[in-house]
């Protein structure tokens, strides 16, 4: 695969059905990498706290596909804790790189601070450079994708129906 130009396996990817992409993530590394920002392209918009409510609204609204009982868009969020995967999965996504602490981390910038250096929710903000990345709009973002799956249907975390 190596010896494929990335713009042939940019189109080759792109061409694939959202539904086969996770599948796609493990043909190899250059494929997971290409298919990665596709498949997890909604995430950032759940960090976002306009986009993540309007699309509770819109399913409050929706008076034939709504569950009959929901929990209000309005009401205090839960302090579950931070799922190492979606935090994981946002690192990537605004950082273009493999998380701290994860065995695919290879970016040298302090190598002592780096080798000790774990992901947490406490610290993301911080290791990321990203002020806005507290702990509570991780989880808040978390907690409204998590949210809106259990409401709208099943669906894996690319948001294809199962």
């Amino acid at each position: 695969m190596n010896a494929l130009p990335p713009e042939l396996i940019r189109q080759i990817v792109s061409n694939i059905p959202k539904s086969s992409l996770s599948s796609c993530r493990l043909v190899c590394q250059t494929f997971n990498t290409f298919a990665f920002p596709t498949l997890f392209s909604h995430v950032p918009h759940w960090l976002d706290y306009k986009i993540s409510h309007q699309a509770v609204l819109s399913l409050v609204h929706d008076a034939f596909n709504r569950p009959a009982v929901m929990w209000s868009p309005w009401a205090s969020e839960p302090t579950e804790p931070v799922d190492d995967i979606w935090m994981g999965i946002v690192w990537k996504l605004l950082m273009k790189a493999d998380p701290p602490g994860s065995p695919l981390f290879k970016e040298v910038r302090g190598e002592a601070l780096e080798r000790r250096a774990q992901l947490t929710p406490q610290n993301f903000a911080e290791l990321s450079g990203r002020e806005e990345m507290s702990q509570n709009r991780l989880r808040t973002g978390q907690n409204r994708s998590l949210l809106h799956r259990s409401y709208s249907g099943k669906f894996d975390w690319s948001g294809a129906k199962l």
